[in-house]
């Protein structure tokens, strides 16, 4: 198990910083997935390594902070750790999308520039975001 996840560590890692990076095991061991990742995003990478691993559950979404309401089957959307350490709900969507642009535009405002997002952050006003009091 620990293998694995060194695995889809090193993986994740070329995808984002490139065959000089460090990983865990020698670049040979990898010739095949740097021939798969080179035609998608980063963002489509890591939702194939995360629909690769065995920690991936049916409902679970690409994206972080998005899941599918087991009753209606709309995403959802919550972001954890704001507001004394509970999880805040951000509602329903009708899309993946949707539910992981609103879980983005929760996290630039609890956690400001350094938050990590779906999207890249260019994509938001983040001051517009900053300055709310929504």
């Amino acid at each position: 198990m620990e293998e694995k996840a060194a695995r889809a560590y090193d993986q994740a890692a070329l995808k984002y910083w490139g065959p000089s990076t460090h990983i865990n095991f020698p670049l040979e061991d990898y010739q095949q997935e740097l021939e798969e990742m080179k035609n998608m995003t980063r963002q489509e990478y890591v939702a194939h390594l995360r629909r690769k691993s065995s920690g991936f559950s049916r409902g679970a979404s690409m994206y972080r902070g998005v899941t599918r309401h087991h009753q209606h089957g709309r995403w959802q959307a919550r972001i954890g750790r704001v507001s004394g350490n509970k999880d805040l709900y951000l509602g329903t969507f009708g899309t993946q999308e949707e539910a992981a642009e609103a879980y983005d535009i929760a996290a630039i405002k609890f956690r400001g520039l350094n938050a990590v997002t779906n999207f890249d952050i260019t994509r938001y006003d983040v001051d517009k975001i900053m300055a709310s009091n929504t």
